[in-house]
C-alpha cells in the first residue's frame, strides 16, 4: 500500500525520518531507497508499506508532478474567490450605473423650453414625469418645481431595476432587462415631445406664417440638457451590455442543445 510522505531529517547523517499521514517513520538508505535521487529534508516521496505496516520501499516524486499538484490545489481555492470577486464586480457596476442615471433624472436639468412671455424653463427627468403624470405640460407656464411622478415615477422605478436581473435570476430573459431604461427614456422623450408640440404650436405659429417654421421655431425654444445626454449614454451602456449577454446565452443554449444531441 502506497502513501504520499516527506523526509523530515537527512539519512546521510544517521537514521532518516519520514512524516506520513501524521506519522513519523524512522528509515535508513539501505534496502528502502529506490530513486537515483537523494533523499533530503522537505523531498516528497511515495512509501510503499508491506501488510505488516512497516516500510517496505521509499521512492522520490518527481517535482513536475509535486508542482502541478500544488498548482491545482491552488487554482481550486482560488476559483471561488475568482468567481465570486467577478460577480462582486458585475454587481457593483450594475448597481453604480442604476444610481448614476437617478442622480441625473432627479438633479441634472434634462430639458430646457423658452417660453415667449415666460422666460427659460429648466425640467429635470424627474420633473418631466411628474408633469406628464399630473397633465399640466399642457399649460408649461403653471409646471411646478416638484410635481408628483405618481404612477409614470413608480413605474421609472421598476424600469431602473431592470439592469439588476442577471444578478438575481440566470433565466435568459432577465439579460434583456438592460434594455428597460433606454426604452423608457425613449417613451417619455415622445409622450413630452408631443405635449411640448402641442401646447407651443399655437404661440410659435401665431408668429410664423408656414408649417415649417412653426416647426423649426418650436426646435429653437426646447434644448436638450445634460441630464439628457448623461442618462441616455448610460442607458446605451446598458441596452448593449444586454443584447451582447443575451446573445451569448442564446449560443450557449444551442451549443448545449447540439452537445445532448451527439450524446444521444
Amino acid at each position: 500500500m502506497a502513501k504520499r510522505g516527506r523526509v523530515l531529517r537527512d539519512p546521510r547523517l544517521g537514521p532518516g525520518l519520514l512524516m506520513v499521514e501524521g506519522r513519523q517513520y524512522p528509515f535508513l538508505m539501505e534496502g528502502l531507497w529506490r530513486s537515483e535521487v537523494p533523499a533530503r529534508p522537505g523531498l516528497v516521496v511515495n512509501v510503499d508499506f508491506d501488510a505488516h505496516g512497516n516500510l517496505n520501499a521509499i521512492t522520490a516524486v518527481p517535482e513536475c508532478q509535486v508542482d502541478s499538484k500544488v498548482a491545482a490545489g491552488a487554482r481550486s481555492s482560488v476559483r471561488p474567490f475568482l468567481e465570486h470577486s467577478a460577480l462582486g464586480s458585475a454587481a457593483f457596476v450594475r448597481l453604480t450605473g442604476v444610481a448614476a442615471i437617478l442622480l441625473c433624472w432627479l438633479f441634472l436639468n434634462a430639458v430646457s423650453i423658452h417660453l415667449p412671455f415666460f422666460g427659460k424653463l429648466d425640467l429635470t427627468f424627474w420633473q418631466i414625469l411628474g408633469a406628464l403624470n399630473t397633465g399640466i405640460l399642457t399649460a408649461i407656464s403653471d409646471v411646478a418645481e416638484s410635481p408628483d411622478a405618481g404612477a409614470i415615477g413608480f413605474l421609472a422605478v421598476l424600469v431602473l431595476a431592470g439592469p439588476c436581473l442577471p444578478l438575481v435570476s440566470k433565466q435568459r430573459w432577465a439579460s434583456l432587462g438592460g434594455m428597460l431604461p433606454l426604452g423608457f427614456i425613449a417613451l417619455i422623450a415622445y409622450w413630452a415631445g408631443g405635449s411640448i408640440h402641442a401646447t407651443l404650436g399655437p404661440q410659435v405659429a401665431a408668429a410664423s406664417d408656414s408649417a415649417q417654421t412653426t416647426d423649426i421655431g418650436i426646435l429653437h425654444a426646447v434644448s436638450i440638457g445634460f441630464g439628457t445626454y448623461l442618462s441616455t449614454s448610460l442607458a446605451i451602456c446598458f441596452a448593449i451590455s444586454s443584447v451582447r449577454q443575451f446573445v451569448v446565452a442564446s449560443r450557449g443554449r444551442k451549443t448545449g442543445r447540439v452537445r445532448s444531441r451527439m450524446a444521444a
